[in-house]
């Protein structure tokens, strides 16, 4: 055959080829863009009918690009690879995981709402996610079981379900995620025990399951995670003995199994993991001794094995953890003395060896423990004289060595812990005097100096301590007049010693001393001598009483222009005291351009205030009152006697009164000024709120309480607040609280009996001034419950209230009442605290008065800062749970 025709054959062939080839990979091509165009169509109809991307979140309409919209992040083809949400989107309040079709998001890598509220059960359709990495779904509200599904997330490497209200057992399919790097699990309502499978997962690094219902073993396959750095299975069930497998984890940085039910002894492979840094054992039923092993572990900065049955020594070798910050070893049955080598942990700045067996000496070297904040030896076997060198640890807020055997006399040199805010040397053999000293302690609340042999007399400079609640000096051999600064101490306990007592009470109206304080006293001048003064005052008042008339008739008679008489007798005869100056009324009239509105900064029942700048640079609030009958002399005399008693009040959270003018329709008090303003008004504001963080609010509350306990218990006579409110919770720039217009309603009506007109704010007024007008210091205690639940929720807690009535059986967790503007609480020392306030909040909102605690125990309560339930746990507590633990703290107290 001719070339020529043979190539002309072969471009027939291909051309023929062509014309069937071409077309199948065109219209394949067209098949394949369309079903990808299909697939992305599918993933933004999804999000629609999610129902949680709407106008206001996306950046377009329905025909828009939806990989523009907030959250959703895209890969080049325009397919979705994540939907990211956290708690600033208010768009998932309310929102269910169900209604998001999962099947039709092929390529997401990452899937993370947190914190936004997210409810409903947790759809099996989620393992249908087969590119998924990420699955981030805590601080929210799911319910129900894992799915088993989610094992199906073979490319899984952090999953994250934390804070939820998950139930049921952990399913075993977790365990086939082999590239799984984080398992957060912790917080929900799991029970069952951990799956054996667990130690599939070898690349693991964090594992967290705490604060669950998790029982049984823990599983020696644990073991096989080397590679972990964090374990935490702590506030759960967990039974039996510690595995031995656990020292396989040479890795581990911090572990936590406290608050279970682990027995048998510490394994010695534990004190192999010498990377650790963070041990917590405490509130178990471990046995055994503390070997000398345990210093091997030399990078601890915290050792919690309190509350254990270890025995034995305390090792030497525990000088080797020269990193400690917190060491706690009480309510164990350790022996033998306190190794001097505990000087070595010049780090520590808690430690607690309380309620053991120990014995000797307190060793000198306790001093060199310079940032020492709390140290508690009480209830051991110690014997031999407090050393000195205590002095040296000028940080300490907290002593406690009561219940032990010391003896000689307390050392001056503790009078150098300046910071000490508890100090307690009970039930020992003391003897000696009490340092005159004693008035360094600036901040000192409570002193325990009882059943020892102290003589002498009672140093006045306690009793000019700012506030100094509690001192029992009872059961000694302390002899003398008990100075009257002391005695005015609220908490005072001075039984079965010589002590004499002379002319304690100031006013005819003061409640008389306790009068079992008295037993066992052999003073010669026991009888409460009446002050000379309650005869010669009333004298003075009829006098003045004679010349006030005097000068209203005179006043009358003058024909002069009555607003310059007004003028001049405010600023020349009801001026401002304990100011810096004198302060005239003609300056406060021009501070304020005659009350200019642009200078009123609030209004309330009692009258408006107004912010006023002095001359000097000095800023005062000024309230001025409605009431204007001014010319009754009856009430222009009790008004000042009532604002001159209250201008000396002194607590650190009542706002000072500096002074008053009083005149026909020029009357107005003197406050010190709080840049914030009220509690109430800060709760509101969303922007502001934000900076009262947790700490801060339970600060506020316990200053409360401080405060109305000073009001009714150190003030003589007592003072009843009467309307006790967030409004009149003041802030000032450090957002510290202070109680405002404290006894104003007596001020106002001096005449009134404790049977009055009704007082106070609606929402804040306890149950039986609906059915009797008896006012009592428990309307205070309900009105102070209803705003320490308000301070916790961020709102008034009027709903909360009315759902808790004996009929209810709605279930309602601690961690669903807080306010959700703020993260939830994770310091174990803010949750303590967080759960104390409400402990307490509901004990004070009993219906019944005389169920109430008085503010005294309320405040003590806070010094103390113990609270009846062990394992804080926000999440897993109910308000029920609360108001039981209330009653708990009614039945130890005399209410």
């Amino acid at each position: 055959m001719a070339p020529d025709s043979s190539i002309s054959k072969l471009v027939v062939i291909i051309t023929f080829i062509s014309s069937i080839i071409v077309p199948v990979i065109t219209d394949n091509a067209v098949v394949t863009a369309s079903a990808a165009s299909s697939a992305i169509k599918l993933e933004r109809e999804a999000l629609l009918n999610s129902g949680w991307w709407n106008s206001s979140r996306a950046t377009a309409n329905y025909t828009s690009d939806h990989c523009k919209w907030m959250g959703i992040t895209c890969n080049s083809a325009g397919s979705i690879v994540e939907i990211s949400s956290d708690e600033m989107d208010n768009n998932f309040t309310g929102a269910e995981l169900s209604q998001l079709n999962f099947t039709c998001f092929p390529n997401l890598v990452t899937f993370r709402i947190w914190g936004t509220l997210l409810s409903g059960r947790m759809p099996s359709e989620i393992g249908a996610l087969s590119k998924l990495e990420k699955l981030v779904l805590s601080n929210n509200s799911l319910t129900g079981r894992i799915p088993s599904e989610i094992g199906a997330l073979s490319r899984l490497k952090v999953l994250d379900l934390s804070y939820n209200r998950l139930t049921g057992t952990i399913p075993s399919e977790i365990g086939s995620l082999r590239d799984l790097l984080e398992l957060n699990l912790s917080y929900n309502i799991l029970n069952g025990s951990i799956p054996l499978e667990f130690g599939n997962l070898k690349d693991l690094y964090d594992l967290r399951l705490q604060g669950n219902k998790l029982d049984g073993l823990i599983p020696s396959s644990i073991g096989n995670l080397t590679n972990l750095t964090h374990l935490d299975l702590s506030l759960n069930q967990l039974s039996g003995r510690l595995p031995q497998e656990v020292g396989n984890l040479k890795n581990l940085v911090s572990l936590f199994l406290d608050n279970n039910n682990l027995t048998g002894p510490i394994p010695s492979t534990l004190y192999h993991l010498n990377q650790l840094s963070t041990l917590y054992l405490a509130y178990n039923n471990l046995v055994g001794p503390l070997p000398k092993e345990v210093g091997n572990l030399k990078n601890l900065d915290s050792l919690l094995l309190n509350r254990n049955n270890l025995t034995g020594p305390i090792p030497s070798t525990i000088g080797f953890l020269n990193l400690l910050d917190e060491l706690r070893l009480s309510h164990n049955r350790l022996d033998g003395p306190i190794p001097p080598t505990i000087g070595n942990l010049t780090y520590l700045t808690s430690l607690d060896l309380s309620s053991n067996q120990l014995s000797g000496l307190l060793p000198r070297e306790v001093g060199n423990l310079k940032y020492l904040d709390s140290l508690s030896l009480d209830r051991n076997n110690l014997i031999g004289p407090i050393p000195p060198t205590i002095g040296y640890l000028t940080n300490l807020t907290s002593l406690n060595l009561g219940h032990n055997q010391l003896n000689s006399s307390i050392p001056p040199e503790l009078m150098n812990c300046s910071q000490l805010q508890n100090l307690a040397v009970n039930h020992n053999s003391l003897s000696g005097s009490i340092p005159s000293e004693i008035g360094n302690l600036i901040h000192l609340r409570q002193l325990d100096l009882s059943h020892n042999f102290i003589n002498g007399t009672i140093p006045s400079q306690l009793g000019k301590i700012p506030n100094v609640s509690e001192v029992d000096v009872s059961k000694n051999n302390l002899s003398g007049v008990i100075p009257k600064s002391v005695f005015r101490v609220p908490g005072l306990k001075w039984s079965e010693n010589n002590l004499e007592v002379e002319n304690p009470v100031i006013s005819e109206n003061a409640p008389p001393p306790q009068t079992q304080h008295f037993k066992g006293n052999k003073g010669k001048n026991q009888k409460i001598v009446t002050p000379l003064v309650t005869i010669i005052l009333p004298m003075v008042a009829f006098l003045a009483l004679i010349f006030g008339i005097l000068f209203v008739h005179r006043r009358m008679d003058e024909k002069i222009n009555p607003n310059t008489r007004e003028m001049k007798k405010c600023a020349d005869e009801f001026s401002i005291w304990d100011y810096d100056g004198r302060i005239t009324f003609e300056e406060m009239i021009q501070a304020t351009e005659d009350f200019h509105i642009k200078y009123c900064i609030g209004t309330g029942g009692y009258g408006s205030v107004y912010r006023a700048q002095l001359s000097s640079g000095r800023v005062v609030a000024l309230k001025k009152l409605h009431r204007s009958e001014t010319e009754e002399l009856a009430f222009l005399e009790s008004f000042q006697t009532e604002a001159r008693l209250l201008s000396q009040i002194r607590h650190r959270n009542i706002v000072k009164l500096y002074g008053f003018c009083l005149h026909n329709q020029c009357m107005f008090l003197i406050y010190e000024y709080m840049e914030w303003g009220s509690l109430f008004c800060v709760l509101r504001n969303d922007v502001e709120v934000v900076e009262l963080d947790w700490t801060k609010r339970v600060d506020i509350v316990k200053s409360m309480a401080h405060a109305l306990s000073y009001l009714h218990y150190d003030c003589k006579p007592p003072i009843v607040h009467r309307d006790i409110s967030s409004n009149n919770i003041l802030l000032n720039s450090n957002l510290e609280a202070f109680v405002a217009d404290f006894g104003l309603a007596r001020l106002l009506h001096p005449d009134s009996s404790n049977r009055t007109l009704v007082l106070g704010t609606y929402g804040y007024i306890a149950p039986e001034l609906a059915y009797t007008m008896a006012v009592t210091e428990k309307c205070d205690v309900y009105s102070f419950g209803v705003v320490a639940l308000e301070v916790l929720m961020g709102s008034h807690p009027g709903d909360l209230l009315s759902s808790l009535s004996p009929s209810s059986e709605r279930k309602i967790r601690l961690i669903d009442i807080l306010d959700q503007r703020l993260p939830s609480p994770l310091d174990r020392k803010v949750v303590h605290d967080i759960i104390l306030v409400s402990i307490v909040a509901f004990a004070c909102l009993q219906s019944k008065p005389k169920s109430r605690p008085t503010m005294q125990r309320v405040s003590q309560e806070f010094l103390i800062g113990k609270s009846p339930l062990g394992k804080p746990v926000v999440e897993e507590i109910s308000i029920s749970e609360l108001m039981k633990q209330g009653m708990y703290l009614i039945d130890q107290c005399d209410c």
